[in-house]
C-alpha cells in the first residue's frame, strides 16, 4: 500500500514537473518566435513614416518622420530590400539626412529583422557621442524601439534586443572589431577613419570583414567625402553609381543635377547675384528657378550609370542641390562665391560637402619668389597698418635660438605679418630668456598713432621643455601659452584641449596646449595661395596674408622658410586615398613654425576684432585730442574720475 502511495505520487511529480517545463518552453517560444519569424511586407521608408520620430534637438523638432519630405532617401532606405544587394554605399554632401537613413535601417532591423549589428564612427569618442545623443533620444521617441530594447542587458555602446544587438565601436579602437560577427556592419563618415587601426589595418576593411560568415550579410557606408579616390569615392566607382535624376517640366528630359556641367542638368547665374540662380536644361535650355526645382526632386528616381565591379554593391551619389532641408539654389551659389573669396581650402570644403566630390590633392608647391613679389609698403614710420586690431606671436625654440613671427589680424581672417627676428643664445640662459621676454613685451607703431603691445603668444615646448615651462609660468599672466605642436588631422581644430604639465621645484602645472599642425598649415598655405588684390580693391581681403616691404628680415629665406613644405596624399595597399601628410622640402622651415604658433594664439585669444579696433581709434582720438590742448589748459584740467573696472580692463586687454 504504502509502495503503491509513493508511486502514485512520483508519477504526479513527473506530471507536473513536465507541465511546467512545457509552459516554460511555450513562454520561451512565444517571446522568441517574434524574432524567428519573417520580416513583415514592410520597406524600411514605410517603417520609418510609421513609427519614427526626429530628434527634439533637430530642425524638425521631434516632428514625425516623413520620407516625402526627402524623396532621394528612399531610394537609400529600401535599397536593403532589393534582391542580391550586400553593400550600399552613400557618398553625399553634408546635412542632407543621410545618416538619418542609417538610423532608419538600423532601427528596422532592431525591431523588424532583428540580427547581429555593428556600427562604426571614426573614434570612439563621437561614438560614445552618438550614443549617448542620437540613438537615445531615436530609442525614446520611436515608442517601437523603446519596446524593442533591453534596457536592462544594454550598455551606452551595446544594446540588446530580441534576436539580437547594436554593437556601437570607434575606428581608431581595434576593440570595436576584434571577436565579433555580426550580419550588419555600417560605417558612418568612414572617410574620416584612421589610416590605420593599431597594427591590424585599414578599420574600414576590418569592419567589412566581419560579415563574412553570413550569406545575407549587409554592408553600409555613408559619408562626405575628403579625398578622391577615398574610402567613400572608391566604394562608389565600383558600386553601379546611381543618380537622383529629375525630369524637365518643358521637355520632358530625364537628368542628374550637376554644378557646372553642361552635359547635365546645372545651375547658372548671372554676374555675382545668387538670386539670380536657375537650373538649365541641358537638351532644351529652359531656365528654372527654386519652386520648379523643389517639384523636379519630388518626381525623381535613382538611375545607376555604370555595372558594379563589385556583385552587390550598389552606390548613391547625392550633391546638395537635390537636397530639400533648407537648401535653395540662391544658398548654394552664395557660398559657392563666398569659397572662391575666401582661397583654395574654402573651395574645398565646398566641393566635398555642398558638391560630395572628393578633393584632388595636386601636391602643388609654392613658390617662394611670387610671395616675396608681393610685399607692400605699409607707410611712412608704421609697423601696423590701420586695419590690424590685434597682435598676436609665434616663437619657435631651437637648440641656440629662438625665432618669433609677430602677425597682425583684421576683420575676416586677413593678417599682416608685423616682424620676424631671430634672438641668439641658450634658450636656458636667463639673459636669453630676458630678451625673449624684452622682444615679447615690445610695442609696434600703429597707422593711426597708438603704440599695440603683443595681446597673445605661443611658445613650443619641443625643445629645452622644462625650462619652457618655467619661463611661460612666470610670464603667463602676459598671456604666453606653452604649446607642443603635433600633426593631427584635416578635421582636427587647430588648437585642442590642454593639459597640465607640472614643472618646478614645487611641481606647479602649467598649461599645455596642443597645436594640430597639419589644419594650421592647410589654413595658412590656403592663406598665401590667394591672389594679389588689384590696385583699386576697397574692403578687407577675407583670410589674405600681407607682407611688409623694407624689413630685413622679411627676405627670400624668410620666404623660402615659409614656403619649405608641402602636401602629399597617402594610399593604403589597395591604392585607395586614407589622408594626406605634410613633407618637409628643405631643413629650416621656422617661418612656417612661428607663423603656425602665432595662428594658434589668435584662436587662444579669440579676439572681437570690431571691439578692438575701436578702442584702438578711441586711443588715436584722445591723442590727438591731447596734443592740441595747451599745456597750461591741461594743467588746469582736474583728472577724470576712473572708469568703472570692468571697462578698465577691457580697455586695457587691448592696448596694454
Amino acid at each position: 500500500m504504502v509502495t503503491g502511495a509513493r508511486e502514485a505520487g512520483a508519477e504526479e511529480g513527473e506530471a507536473v514537473t513536465v507541465g511546467v517545463t512545457q509552459a516554460l518552453v511555450t513562454e520561451i517560444v512565444r517571446s522568441w518566435l517574434p524574432a524567428a519569424a519573417p520580416p513583415p511586407d514592410l520597406t524600411v521608408s514605410q517603417w520609418a513614416d510609421a513609427h519614427r520620430y526626429l530628434p527634439e534637438s533637430s530642425a524638425a523638432r521631434g516632428a514625425r518622420w516623413q520620407t516625402d519630405r526627402v524623396p532621394y532617401l528612399r531610394g537609400v532606405m529600401d535599397a536593403v530590400h532589393e534582391p542580391g544587394v550586400r553593400a550600399i554605399a552613400v557618398m553625399k554632401a553634408a546635412q542632407l539626412g543621410g545618416s538619418e537613413a542609417i538610423h532608419n535601417i538600423l532601427g528596422y532591423h532592431m525591431q523588424y529583422d532583428p540580427s547581429p549589428m555593428l556600427l562604426v564612427h571614426p573614434t570612439e569618442a563621437v561614438a560614445e557621442e552618438w550614443s549617448k545623443e542620437r540613438l537615445a533620444d531615436m530609442i525614446r521617441r520611436t515608442p517601437a524601439l523603446a519596446e524593442a530594447i533591453d534596457e536592462s542587458q544594454s550598455t551606452l555602446l551595446y544594446k540588446v534586443f530580441v534576436g539580437g544587438y547594436l554593437a556601437i565601436g570607434g575606428a581608431n579602437s581595434p576593440n570595436s572589431f576584434a571577436r565579433r560577427a555580426v550580419r550588419i556592419a555600417a560605417g558612418d563618415d568612414v572617410d574620416r577613419f584612421p589610416a590605420v587601426v593599431g597594427e591590424e589595418g585599414d578599420p574600414a576593411d576590418l569592419l567589412r570583414d566581419r560579415t563574412r560568415t553570413f550569406d545575407d550579410a549587409l554592408e553600409l557606408f555613408v559619408s562626405t567625402p575628403a579625398l578622391k579616390h577615398g574610402r567613400i569615392h572608391t566604394l562608389y566607382l565600383r558600386s553601379d553609381q546611381r543618380r537622383y535624376c529629375v525630369p524637365c517640366p518643358a521637355c520632358g528630359h530625364e537628368d542628374w543635377i550637376t554644378w557646372s556641367d553642361a552635359a547635365h542638368w546645372h545651375v547658372v547665374w548671372e554676374g555675382r547675384d545668387p538670386e539670380t540662380a536657375r537650373l538649365k536644361c541641358p537638351r532644351c535650355g529652359e531656365l528654372f528657378d527654386e519652386p520648379d526645382r523643389r517639384a523636379m526632386i519630388a518626381q525623381g528616381v535613382w538611375r545607376p550609370q555604370a555595372t558594379a565591379q563589385e556583385p552587390g554593391l550598389v552606390g548613391f551619389h547625392l550633391p546638395a542641390m537635390v537636397s530639400t532641408l533648407g537648401v535653395s539654389l540662391s544658398d548654394l551659389v552664395a557660398k559657392w562665391l563666398s569659397a572662391h573669396e575666401k582661397g583654395r581650402e574654402s573651395l574645398r570644403v565646398f566641393v566635398n560637402t555642398t558638391l560630395a566630390e572628393g578633393w584632388e590633392e595636386k601636391g602643388t608647391r609654392m613658390q617662394p619668389h611670387l610671395l616675396l613679389h608681393r610685399r607692400e609698403h605699409y607707410g611712412d614710420g608704421v609697423e601696423v597698418p590701420e586695419p590690424v586690431g590685434a597682435l598676436t606671436c609665434g616663437v619657435d625654440v631651437q637648440q641656440n635660438r629662438f625665432e618669433l613671427q609677430v602677425v597682425g589680424w583684421g576683420l575676416h581672417g586677413e593678417r599682416w605679418v608685423v616682424d620676424y627676428r631671430t634672438i641668439d643664445g641658450d634658450p636656458r640662459a636667463p639673459e636669453t630668456q630676458e630678451l625673449l621676454l624684452e622682444a615679447l613685451t615690445r610695442r609696434y607703431t600703429h597707422a593711426l598713432g597708438p603704440l599695440l603691445p603683443i595681446h597673445a603668444t605661443c611658445i613650443d615646448t619641443g625643445h629645452h621643455t622644462d625650462a619652457i615651462y618655467d619661463f611661460v609660468l612666470r610670464h603667463q599672466a602676459r598671456r604666453i601659452f606653452a604649446v607642443k605642436g603635433q600633426a593631427g588631422g584635416a578635421h582636427d581644430p587647430i588648437v585642442g584641449k590642454p593639459s597640465d604639465k607640472k614643472t618646478g621645484r614645487n611641481q606647479i602645472p602649467v598649461r599645455l596646449y596642443p597645436v594640430f599642425t597639419d589644419p594650421a598649415k592647410t589654413e595658412i598655405y590656403s592663406s598665401l595661395a590667394l591672389a594679389a588684390p588689384s590696385v583699386d580693391a576697397l574692403g578687407p581681403l577675407p583670410n589674405y596674408t600681407h607682407f611688409p616691404l623694407g624689413r630685413d628680415t622679411i627676405d627670400e629665406e624668410y620666404f623660402a622658410q615659409l614656403c619649405a613644405e608641402h602636401k602629399e596624399v597617402r594610399y593604403n595597399k589597395a591604392r585607395v586615398a586614407t589622408h594626406e601628410v605634410w613633407v618637409q622640402d628643405r631643413e629650416r622651415n621656422e617661418a612656417l613654425d612661428t607663423m603656425v604658433y602665432a595662428l594658434a594664439a589668435y584662436r587662444l585669444l579669440n579676439p572681437n576684432i570690431r571691439q578692438m579696433h575701436e578702442a584702438i581709434r578711441v586711443a588715436a582720438e584722445a591723442m590727438t585730442a591731447q596734443a592740441e590742448t595747451p599745456a597750461a589748459v591741461q594743467a588746469a584740467t582736474p583728472p577724470s574720475p576712473p572708469k568703472p573696472r570692468q571697462r578698465q580692463a577691457a580697455v586695457s586687454g587691448y592696448l596694454r
